[in-house]
């Protein structure tokens, strides 16, 4: 009831002080509310759909209302355009993503926490055997930068979950594992220049290691958390274009590993405080998750210049159940042909920008994407049921949902990246729950 009426309190200030639309007020509340929603289920429960959801809110609606109001010149189309298929799309997201009752027999996930961590004690081995698949993705992944996610991505992902299998089952290795694991995820971040995974698995892994703790977090806690989470992001943004600058080329594979600069650079900024609190990087950090610019241009080309797509992003659900190895010609995730075809946007071959599957829900069906979005966020929220249902019969697969769900987290990409991530994570899981099982190594 707090959060509701905080949401409503923000949605009257909007209007008064900003002077906005109702729309654009109604964006930021709901946004709020979303946030707010996230930071208590916290500790109380797996809060993964809430923390996709108020990611979804941030950039779809509360970013583009704060830039609307402040630079209605940069976006594409006008308020009352943009938000009038925006917000009832991202609403029904939401809804889809957590249905339209509160069952409060779902409100912890504490008791299949406890399950876990029984269940590894006779398991305490299984996160070397994990450690040590995770290493040879890693290995993989230096020496074929463009290798399969099944041979590269996949199994270096292993190494977080190796750290989860440590940390439940009190293994006497969790130390120098875990200390291996970190040193490992950032000498990737250094190698690859893609300070994402990072974030995101730092993110994930507080989301999931919080619901185990004996005495619950407070209030002041998950400030204190969330405060430190949007500090690492500032940061982040401050650095990742100049450390991109001198370490990327223009294509993919054109990229080098510089952890000087990298220190150099976090020194930097550390040392001068002044270079993250000053205007002119806050709003480029802030315009970075604007995804409503993408969405907007699409909107504003389709159907007058390019016509609905009809259902073609479907084809989306299909394109992971077949092997690149027998479709090689099989569509890439990164979405730039969607921008292409549906907006007058432009992108380079060293960066991508992607329609979202909100957009993507647009330009194939008009104001029928906000169904598609309802039935997007149902999906999303069927697949996390599940995972607890498989969790009755083997516990520990809870600790897979961070895998599961990595590519999910974020609107910023394309619909065949986030459900291609979801399903590759979901068949290399079972494919190595079957074959450990075979060897008698149980996970």
């Amino acid at each position: 009831m707090g959060r509701l009426i905080l949401s409503l309190v923000i949605f009257l200030v909007s209007l008064w002080l900003a002077a906005s639309s109702f729309y654009e007020a109604l964006a930021v509340s709901f946004s709020l509310y979303t946030f707010l929603t996230f930071v208590h289920r916290i500790g109380q429960r797996i809060a993964i759909l809430e923390c996709i959801s108020a990611i979804a809110s941030l950039e779809i609606l509360a970013v583009p209302a704060v830039t609307y109001w402040m630079f209605p010149a940069s976006m594409p189309i006008e308020s009352v355009t943009y938000f009038g298929y925006a917000l009832p799309a991202c609403i029904a997201f939401y809804a889809g993503l957590h249905g339209f009752t509160n069952n409060s027999s779902e409100d912890s996930h504490r008791h299949y926490i406890q399950h876990v961590i029984e269940y590894l004690q006779h398991r305490k081995t299984a996160c070397l055997f994990l450690f040590f698949i995770g290493l040879v993705g890693f290995l993989v992944k230096i020496v074929i930068p463009l290798a399969p996610a099944f041979v590269g991505t996949l199994p270096m992902y292993c190494l977080l979950i190796s750290v989860l299998y440590a940390y439940y089952s009190r293994s006497a290795y969790r130390t120098p594992l875990i200390g291996l694991v970190v040193i490992l995820l950032l000498a990737n971040t250094v190698r690859t220049g893609m300070f994402g995974d990072l974030f995101f698995w730092v993110l994930l892994a507080l989301v999931l290691g919080t619901v185990s703790f004996s005495i619950p977090l407070t209030i002041r806690s998950k400030t204190v958390l969330i405060g430190f989470a949007f500090a690492f992001l500032l940061v982040i943004q401050s650095i990742k274009a100049e450390y991109r600058y001198n370490t990327w080329g223009h294509l993919r594979n054109e990229r080098t590993a510089n952890a000087g600069l990298m220190t150099e650079l976090l020194i930097d900024r550390l040392t001068y405080p002044e270079k993250l609190l000053n205007i002119r990087h806050l709003f480029a950090s802030f315009g970075r998750f604007n995804q409503g610019i993408m969405i907007g241009s699409a909107m504003a080309k389709v159907p007058v210049h390019e016509a609905y797509a009809n259902g073609e992003v479907l084809l989306a659900f299909i394109y992971p159940l077949v092997p690149r190895l027998f479709w090689s010609d099989k569509p890439q995730t990164g979405g730039y042909e969607n921008i292409r075809r549906f907006t007058t946007l432009t992108q380079f071959e060293n960066t991508s920008i992607n329609l979202s599957p909100v957009g993507e829900g647009y330009v194939n069906f008009g104001y029928g994407g906000i169904l598609f979005a309802y039935l997007y966020g149902l999906l999303l929220r069927g697949c996390f049921q599940a995972v607890f249902i498989m969790a009755e019969r083997v516990p520990s697969v809870i600790l897979w949902l961070p895998m599961l769900y990595v590519g999910c987290l974020t609107m910023e990409t394309d619909l065949l990246s986030t459900w291609g991530s979801l399903v590759n994570s979901a068949l290399f899981i079972a494919i190595l729950f079957w074959s450990t099982k075979g060897i008698g190594i149980e996970l």
